[in-house]
């Protein structure tokens, strides 16, 4: 055994020794609960803060009918046609509401695009003026019909200027609009589609204007109305019914509002992909005078296939109602592709188009 000041020196380093390994413990356990703290304030970037919103429903600017020749159309209305819970704060048939906007940008809820329908598909073309998404057959390239089987999305040219379906009346702008109302329950946003240009450029107009006054959009009270305004379609003049979207408040209390901050980030979903209420206008007028054999102008024919097929796509009609009709009163097979041409196929006369025009507005005149 070594001598006692021995013993002593090495007791004391294992003193030492304890106590060193004692404090990297400490260190340590106070290391961890430091990252266990911070972890629990720090969130994912681009996920923990954001919030998801649902769409609780659709806010509509006409009803759905069915005329005695088994066509569905819809019927434009003077007032919101709303979901129960809206009906229950606004009324039963309400021409103003209450809303707010979710976010700082419009693009998310202020989808802006021209669109094109098609009673089978439904969504089959969606661009803006310059490049385009359309649901196309494999084979040819062109835009997909009933028959097509093999199809895929491809991306294509946009110019209006060009463009067949644009020049014929089926592919429209349209506005899809979605919003908080605050008045009523649940968590979430209501849809509105319009595809009526007065509606767009007021909307777009006073978004304009609230930025600039209010130095943001999102969180302030607004009121969206549904308004009579004359305007000029085709040369003569029209009464129709458009959005208009203004301060709910005065311009004093909007400002006072806009200086509260606004919420943190919020996701919505997408727009779905319905077709507008107000989709289509009732005419398309062509050009050409020359007179056919049974006393119409070109003009006038072009005229009548338009309007045809503008009904037609607007009220949904298909394939095998289309068959039906012609066989029965024209004596002709006709069928829903037909009606994607531009001009009328030589199988329509001026005389059936209009049989079968007074046919499906029998009840939209009622």
């Amino acid at each position: 055994m070594s001598t006692e000041a021995e013993r002593q020196v090495m007791h004391q380093g294992l003193k030492i020794l304890a106590r060193m390994i004692a404090q990297v413990y400490l260190k340590d356990m106070a290391r961890s609960k430091e990252i266990e703290i911070k972890e629990k304030e720090m969130p994912i970037k681009g996920v923990t803060e954001v919030i998801r919103l649902p769409r609780l429903g659709k806010i509509r600017l006409g009803l759905k009918r069915e005329s005695s020749e088994g066509f569905t159309y819809p019927v434009p209305t003077d007032y919101f046609v709303c979901p129960d819970e809206v009906r229950r704060v606004f009324g039963d048939k309400p021409t103003e509401l209450q809303i707010m906007l979710p976010t700082e940008e419009p693009r998310q809820w202020a989808s802006q695009y021209l669109k094109c329908y098609s009673a089978y598909r439904g969504l089959i073309c969606r661009g803006d003026g310059e490049t385009a998404v359309a649901r196309v057959d494999i084979r040819t390239g062109r835009i997909a019909t009933h028959k097509d089987l093999e199809t895929e999305l491809r991306e294509i040219t946009c110019d209006p200027k060009t463009c067949a379906y644009y020049e014929s009346g089926r592919c429209k702008r349209v506005m899809n609009l979605q919003f908080l109302i605050p008045r009523c329950p649940g968590f979430g946003v209501y849809q509105l589609d319009t595809s009526s240009y007065h509606s767009i450029v007021n909307v777009n107009s006073m978004l304009e204007l609230i930025q600039s006054v209010c130095g943001r959009l999102s969180m302030i009270p607004l009121s969206l109305k549904l308004v009579e305004k004359e305007v000029e379609v085709e040369g003569r003049k029209k009464m129709v019914r458009v959005l208009f979207l203004s301060a709910a408040y005065t311009l004093a209390e909007t400002q006072k509002l806009a200086r509260m901050a606004p919420s943190q980030s919020l996701l919505l979903p997408p727009p779905d992909s319905e077709a507008p209420d107000d989709l289509f206008p009732d005419e398309v007028i062509g050009k050409d005078k020359t007179r056919l054999e049974d006393g119409v102008t070109e003009n006038e024919l072009i005229e009548l296939w338009d309007r045809a097929k503008t009904k037609v796509w607007h009220l949904d009609i298909r394939d095998h109602q289309i068959r039906r009709w012609f066989e029965k009163h024209c004596h002709i097979e006709a069928e829903l592709d037909d009606f994607n041409s531009p001009l009328p196929p030589s199988k329509f006369s001026a005389e059936g188009l209009k049989r079968f025009l007074k046919a499906v507005q029998r009840d939209v005149a009622y």
